[in-house]
């Protein structure tokens, strides 16, 4: 249960009092990517992973399935050990710092199964956190999709994350795997190096493992890289 203690105890949404106010994307999280990328959508390249990023002193290569490429800088937004992973030659800091946030995979159940929430309704919230009565390796936790994303439906959806045992059958919706940042020891430590990653030898780091695992904190360490080439939001 490392990410529950760590989330309670740092994360400013779960305060009793001074909690920032929460905002949703209309029509959900999924209506922003549209906007987002509208001024590059030709460029997107989609179901072409990338199989190694090479460093040289006139630029970096990168090779995908499609073949290799070179370019002056690169950005890696992605998970901290799927960026690791691309580097064919990682420097210290970069061994260091991205091999400091382990994942692991949670099993993720959309349902319209009421009964793993709180038995009063007044009790519902965004996020609710299981206590099984034996302990587990992995996280257990419900978020009311009706609360977090102000959906106004009869239906109450539900995102559950590992444990579909407690969830009846015939409400399950959908299932997925997805793999998240175990924030253990030596976390912030590792998050407060992310200025030597941004720029050196010619690349740039950030994802949602800089922060507490959320978007925003995505969009934060993305806006680090941005301003380190001169830009900022207001350039948008």
């Amino acid at each position: 249960m490392r990410f529950v203690a760590d989330f309670l105890g740092n994360h400013r949404m779960l305060q009793r009092t001074g909690r920032p106010q929460w905002r949703v994307v209309r029509g959900g999280s999924r209506n922003y990517l549209g906007p987002l990328v509208e001024p590059f959508r030709d460029r997107l390249r989609l179901g072409c992973p990338v199989r190694r990023v090479l460093r040289t002193e006139d630029g970096v290569r990168v090779a995908t399935d499609a073949g290799e490429e070179s370019f002056d800088e690169v950005v890696i937004a992605g998970h901290a050990d799927q960026a690791l992973r691309m580097l064919a030659d990682p420097s210290d800091a970069e061994r260091e710092v991205l091999g400091a946030f382990p994942y692991q995979e949670n099993a993720v159940t959309l349902h319209a199964d009421p009964s793993v929430l709180p038995r009063r309704r007044r009790a519902w919230g965004s996020w609710n956190f299981h206590r099984p009565a034996e302990e587990r390796d992995r996280t257990t936790v419900t978020y009311c999709m009706n609360l977090l994303q102000s959906l106004r439906t009869e239906t109450v959806f539900n995102v559950t994350l590992n444990e579909e045992e407690a969830i009846d059958p015939a409400r399950v919706l959908r299932r997925l795997v997805y793999s998240h940042p175990v924030y253990a020891r030596g976390r912030a430590a590792a998050q407060a190096r992310h200025g030597e990653l941004i720029r050196a030898r010619r690349t740039s780091f950030c994802g949602a493992y800089f922060g507490y695992g959320f978007h925003e904190d995505g969009v934060r360490s993305a806006r680090k890289v941005a301003e380190a080439f001169g830009r900022s939001l207001s350039d948008a």
